[in-house]
């Protein structure tokens, strides 16, 4: 369930999620902010800042246990590992989106954390989007600031093939 007073990049978020659950083969299922789960059950979370001349901010990727076990099979690494990977795979897609609109970001390294202590704000406005999946949660929402007069809407497209696609390598 989209907020309906998303921004642009709130659902490009909102999709890239979406996108990058179903390639791991987890049916994720929208539901409201207000269904964020309580705190001591949230596992891990992974945050992860980026910026550009146009807009900057953070990312944070919180789950329980279950979607991080479902979409890590092979056991890599720690759960603040995995966290931090699917983090990083997230914002990834979302800089892809952005760099396809003509919007250039950089990435700062994923830092894992406990889920236990996370509290978000439930304002209007960059509420967490929860997601129900394998018998648990996983919660994402971005917290950002733009350059005066900034609308990704607004923003000239980038030619196509600007963007490497999901899951592609770049070799120099």
């Amino acid at each position: 369930m989209r907020n309906p007073e998303n921004q642009a990049i709130d659902d490009l978020l909102f999709d890239c999620c979406c996108e990058l659950f179903s390639a791991y083969e987890l049916e994720t299922q929208p539901r409201h902010c207000s269904e964020f789960p309580v705190t001591d059950a949230l596992c891990v979370c992974g945050v992860m800042g980026f910026g550009g001349k146009l807009v900057r901010g953070s990312l944070v990727l919180a789950a329980t246990r279950e979607p991080l076990e479902r979409t890590n099979p092979d056991g890599f690494g720690s759960q603040r590992d995995w966290v931090c990977e699917l983090s990083n795979q997230l914002m990834g897609r979302i800089k892809n989106r952005l760099l396809s609109a003509g919007v250039e970001i950089l990435l700062a390294t994923p830092a894992g954390l406990s889920g236990v202590n996370l509290a978000p704000t439930q304002s209007r406005l960059r509420a967490p989007q929860v997601f129900a999946a394998a018998d648990g949660f996983v919660c994402v929402w971005i917290d950002y600031e733009c350059a005066a007069g900034f609308e990704l809407g607004a923003c000239p497209a980038a030619s196509p093939e600007a963007a490497l696609p999901e899951g592609g390598v770049l070799l120099f």
